[in-house]
């Protein structure tokens, strides 16, 4: 059996660090921030139909950013949760929300990733809403920028890549 047809059978998929990790059964030891971050440093965000390329990671690092400034005094589990809002789409891509919503399969296979990577790093899944409308306010930033003349910085892969780090370091400590 080629690699292509085991893994579309298991689920499983092999990462950069040369982990296995499995779409429908994951747990806690297959998740690598440095997989995450890369994984989200080249996926673009809004499926890619940007100007110029823009990531998943640097849409986290904005979300996480902006959290951290409205809550300065949060704690820093929460402002983890912010940067790693969208975590699961390193392993599974960003589907556009008309789509997401059609299929609600995905929505879970999504949501049971990001559950154990939220595991995986101690934090607590049921308190995401907290920041959603932090999510919905970067996302209308950006919609304005990328389709109404706003301006924003783009990063290349690799400093999103980085940024991302930079910001999981700060607020796990690893």
């Amino acid at each position: 059996m080629s690699i292509l047809n085991l893994s579309l059978e298991t689920g499983i998929i092999q990462t950069l660090s040369g982990k296995q990790f499995s779409l429908f059964e994951p747990r806690p030891e297959m998740v690598d921030i440095k997989d995450i971050a890369a994984g989200l440093a080249n996926k673009g965000h809004f499926s890619g139909l940007t100007p110029s390329f823009f990531s998943i990671a640097q849409h986290s690092v904005m979300v996480c950013d902006e959290f951290a400034a409205f809550e300065p005094q949060v704690d820093p589990g929460l402002k983890l949760l912010a940067l790693l809002h969208d975590a699961a789409e390193a392993y599974v891509g960003d589907m556009i929300k008309p789509l997401k919503v059609r299929i609600p399969q995905f929505a879970e296979i999504e949501e049971n990733i990001l559950k154990v990577i939220c595991a995986k790093y101690g934090l607590d899944y049921s308190s995401l809403h907290l920041i959603k409308s932090t999510d919905l306010f970067i996302q209308e930033v950006e919609y304005n920028a990328f389709y109404r003349g706003g301006h924003i910085r783009y990063m290349n892969p690799e400093q999103a890549k980085h940024e991302f780090l930079d910001r999981f370091t700060m607020y796990y400590g690893q």
